[in-house]
């Protein structure tokens, strides 16, 4: 009994306790929603915009400038058709003094009479004073021959003497002379007629000159542009050829980008490329670019090659500031001060206002005054303004051919003078028509520098240099591709678990580094959360956490249509 116990007590000590399962802490997982979207090619380069077409842009004739435009005006060409016949007039650019181009042009124009008189004279004389001579000369000669075969009849009789035979003889002879010498004067007069005809055409064409050169007192652009400077001010002389201003190509414009030789080589089968850039407000725009030259050189400091795209350019306007309503503020490009009078060269009681800041009603003219900001003070977003009458006087002042000033006596609505502090602000031309405001409160304008092109010669641009157009689908980052041996894989999220999906993965572009790639399985939905970080260590099943979103690895390369947006699981 007591060696059975022993037995059994020891055969009890000897058994091992049943091993403890353990639980897999669930792998850390980054996790994005899975969407259909069209995403941005990540083989891009960055481009140089920069005008097509840039020159220096001077007068055909000396002269004094009378006015120049200023820099950042945009301008219409002169267009005229291959006939010379005038299709668009274009923008005065530059203005030299005409007055002596006006005075020779009236001078060739009485050149070019005395010439025409001179020819009239001469076929007057041609056709009427020498063909009356010639008939009266060979109407003499009929007679003398007359009197000659009268007299050479009685001499024959012995009834005329040997002198009257002479004088009749000598008479023929005389006559004959005189028809002789007239036909030599019509010789002479149709020679000089023809001269003078040669004269007309030369003062004809010293006319044309005259007038060309009146014409080219006034500066014109051959296309539609930009001015980017101005070398002359109103007052100098310039020669003829002299650069006055740089006038550049704003639409179309030009991107450079800088391509290797296998990039070049690719590219030069494109005819156009996308492009994209920012927008002054911070959105996004995307315009397609036409290929228009590769260089057939590379550079050879860079080794590169130059590609050159034509874009079609647009005006941008800003819009005003969310707290400002664009319905009921006014906008104005311009505001000036009543103190001019220094820089005008006018006494201290003038006052002198810009014409197109001058509005005109039944009652007559008035301005629009600042009333909350003066002369060395900020101004305001929206400046408050009141009218202002003014009798308008004979003393008009231009300034630098750009505008012009006006003399005037402020008064008040029953016509008594008016005060105003020389420290007084104005607004200049408050717009109207289709770019008023249509509830307008009569007071708040807002100052505005107007349209502006999209594109500018020195901004940057970006480039797509993909060879392939993306449709949409299921784009995702090469981190959320699982490998193994030849095939790969997806995993998503269910209750907690990983689970793999097999697909097939085609990268966006196949000269692309770090691409997006587009997955395609049947087994895809939208919507679905996918492992975005973490798969590589992943097995089929595997207990998961979410610990963020895989979105920020997306979002770098966007999609057109919409970004790809993720949220945590």
């Amino acid at each position: 009994m007591c060696l059975i116990v022993a037995v059994g007590m020891f055969s009890g000590g000897c058994d091992k306790p049943p091993p403890v399962t353990m639980a897999k802490t669930p792998r850390p997982v980054t996790v994005m929603v899975l969407e259909k979207s069209k995403p941005r090619s990540t083989y891009s380069a960055s481009g140089s915009v920069k005008s097509w077409k840039t020159e220096e842009i001077g007068f055909e004739v000396p002269g004094r400038v009378e006015w120049v435009r200023e820099p950042g005006q945009d301008i219409d060409g002169r267009i005229v058709d291959p006939d010379g016949n005038l299709v668009r007039p274009g923008t005065p650019l530059a203005q030299i003094e005409p007055t002596r181009y006006k005075i020779a042009v009236e001078s060739a124009e009485a050149d070019l009479e005395i010439a025409k008189l001179r020819k009239e004279s001469l076929k007057i004389r041609l056709e009427e004073t020498l063909d009356a001579e010639l008939k009266s000369a060979e109407a003499n000669l009929s007679l003398a021959n007359d009197e000659f075969d009268r007299v050479q009849r009685l001499k024959k009789q012995n009834a005329a003497s040997t002198s009257e035979f002479d004088q009749a003889f000598n008479s023929v002879r005389t006559n004959e002379a005189t028809i002789n010498s007239i036909r030599a004067s019509m010789k002479q007069a149709e020679a000089e007629l023809q001269s003078a005809e040669a004269e007309i055409k030369r003062a004809q064409q010293a006319l044309r000159d005259a007038q060309r050169d009146l014409e080219n007192t006034t500066l014109y652009g051959s296309y539609q542009g930009q001015i980017s400077d101005v070398m002359a001010v109103p007052g100098s002389v310039v020669d003829a050829g002299t650069p006055v201003l740089t006038l550049q190509m704003t639409n179309p414009i030009t991107v450079e980008v800088e391509l290797s030789a296998a990039q070049s080589r690719i590219i030069r089968s494109r005819r156009d490329l996308m492009t994209r850039f920012d927008l002054p407000d911070g959105t996004e725009h995307e315009s397609l670019g036409l290929v228009y030259s590769i260089d057939p050189s590379a550079d050879p400091t860079t080794r590169t090659f130059t590609l050159t795209l034509l874009l079609l350019n647009e005006k941008f306007r800003d819009e005003l500031p969310p707290s400002i309503s664009s319905d009921s503020v006014a906008r104005s490009e311009n505001v000036w001060p009543l103190q001019l009078n220094r820089m005008m060269g006018t006494p201290d009681n003038v006052f002198l206002v810009e014409e197109d800041a001058i509005v005109r009603d039944d009652k007559g003219a008035f301005i629009y005054l600042i009333t909350n900001a003066k002369l060395q003070q900020p101004i305001p977003e929206v400046m408050k303004v009141r009218p202002q009458r003014i009798v308008e006087r004979e003393l008009r002042i231009p300034f630098l051919g750009n505008w012009v000033f006006q003399s005037v006596d402020f008064v008040n609505e029953d016509g008594t003078p008016a005060e105003v502090p020389l420290s007084t602000l104005y607004v200049g031309k408050i717009e109207d028509g289709d770019s008023a405001p249509p509830h307008w409160d009569g007071e708040s304008v807002a100052l505005d520098a107007g349209s502006v092109w999209m594109l500018r010669p020195g901004d940057l641009v970006t480039v797509d240099l993909a060879s392939t157009v993306s449709e949409p689908g299921f784009y995702v980052p090469i981190e959320a591709l699982y490998r193994e041996l030849d095939q790969t894989y997806v995993f998503t999220v269910q209750s907690g678990i990983a689970k793999r999906i097999q697909v097939t993965a085609k990268a966006q572009d196949s000269s692309s580094d770090g691409a997006l790639f587009e997955i395609q399985s049947s087994q895809l939905t939208e919507g679905m959360p996918l492992i975005g970080g973490g798969v590589h260590y992943l097995h089929d099943g595997d207990a998961v956490q979410v610990v963020g979103s895989g979105v920020e690895d997306v979002s770098r390369t966007p999609s057109v249509d919409e970004s790809v947006d993720g949220e945590a699981s």
